[in-house]
């Protein structure tokens, strides 16, 4: 009779990330909702990242999501994958163009899996640019 009502079985706890992409979307519905205290003039400023319409999720082994690519008949197209986003692409695209220097069609978005691709192997440019972000 178990065998016949798998259904019943406890499912497991959420990821961790999973738990902290909803504790972020929250978190900032709850700063819009509310007004933000007003600084005591003797704190020293803080330097913060204003908020970005994108933000790019960690792997479960807290890595960012950059992979360099191998395609082609013997290796002759190197692409450099950024996965795991969520937001808006193209703003994300638009300041990657910028940060890296890159002419338009070297950079692209793929919309149905959310990833961006980006001609040549760019991982260590890439990680630096997001980690500025502090992502």
């Amino acid at each position: 009779m178990a065998s016949a009502l798998p259904f019943l079985r406890p499912l497991p706890p959420p990821r961790a990330s999973f738990v902290q992409c909803l504790l972020r979307r929250i978190s900032t519905t709850a700063q819009i909702t509310q007004e933000a205290p007003t600084p005591y003039p003797t704190a020293a400023p803080q330097t913060t990242i204003p908020a970005l319409p994108y933000h790019v999720n960690r792997t479960p082994s807290n890595q960012l999501p950059i992979y360099n690519i191998t395609k082609g008949g013997g290796g002759t197209s190197k692409l450099t994958r950024l996965r795991k986003i969520d937001g808006d692409l193209a703003v994300l695209r638009s300041d990657l163009q910028q940060a890296l220097q890159l002419k338009d069609e070297h950079i692209a978005i793929n919309q149905l899996t959310r990833h961006i691709v980006i001609k040549g192997w760019r991982k260590t440019d890439v990680a630096k640019f997001l980690e500025e972000r502090q992502f």
